[in-house]
């Protein structure tokens, strides 16, 4: 019996820890909600077993003590299903607030750069202002352009350095272990050719920069 009471309250500890975190807003997500749910049936039934268990129980002192803590586990129960449905009602409305702050703030940016009359052109501090934002975003892609080349170029360097190492030690090892010319002589021309692909990669990469660079 006392076994049976230990899991319980493993199970009413952990629980705790799960409100606490979905009350703190350090993790609302619908696992975390879905997670506690069944970990309230579970509680459920290990109070309901221990309950069994307790009335079964034929000394005195150890029933009433059992009885106890079993009335003791389901007010608890209760006052975390209480709770777990008041965190999820404030969670709603906080995501509903946010929500309607989102909305609102789009709906005043649109009318802000939008003017009342579709037809009437555009003021020149609007034009300056939308010029800008596009130079702006254009400079930003150009960056993030430039970046995966840099990356790409990078990559093809480390890669040729791998290759050139494993080479050497093929290298070494076919003749360590005696193989023939021709095996060699093929192991080289394959090394050969990785390093034209290589140095084509180099190439080309510095002419998408220059292309990139040039036209933008």
């Amino acid at each position: 019996m006392n076994s049976l009471y230990n899991h319980a309250l493993k199970q009413s500890h952990s629980l705790q820890k799960d409100l606490d975190k979905f009350q703190s807003g350090q993790d609302a997500s619908a696992g975390l909600q879905g997670q506690i749910s069944a970990a309230f049936n579970a509680l459920q039934r290990s109070i309901d077993d221990y309950d069994n268990m307790a009335k079964r129980e034929l000394i005195a002192v150890k029933k009433e003590t059992a009885l106890t803590r079993v009335t003791k586990f389901r007010q608890e129960l209760q006052e975390m299903r209480i709770r777990f449905e008041s965190i999820k009602k404030q969670q709603e409305n906080i995501m509903h607030e946010q929500n309607r702050d989102s909305l609102l703030r789009r709906t005043n940016r649109t009318a802000t750069n939008i003017p009342e009359n579709p037809y009437q052109p555009m003021t020149r501090e609007a034009f300056a202002m939308r010029e800008e934002a596009f130079v702006h975003n254009t400079d930003s892609q150009l960056d993030d352009f430039i970046t995966q080349a840099q990356n790409l170029l990078e990559n093809l360097t480390d890669q040729h350095s791998v290759l050139k190492k494993a080479q050497k030690k093929i290298l070494d090892t076919a003749n360590y272990l005696g193989l023939s010319k021709n095996t060699i002589r093929y192991i080289e021309r394959r090394s050969s050719q990785d390093k034209w692909i290589f140095y084509g990669g180099i190439i080309i990469t510095i002419l998408i920069i220059g292309a990139i660079i040039h036209y933008f």
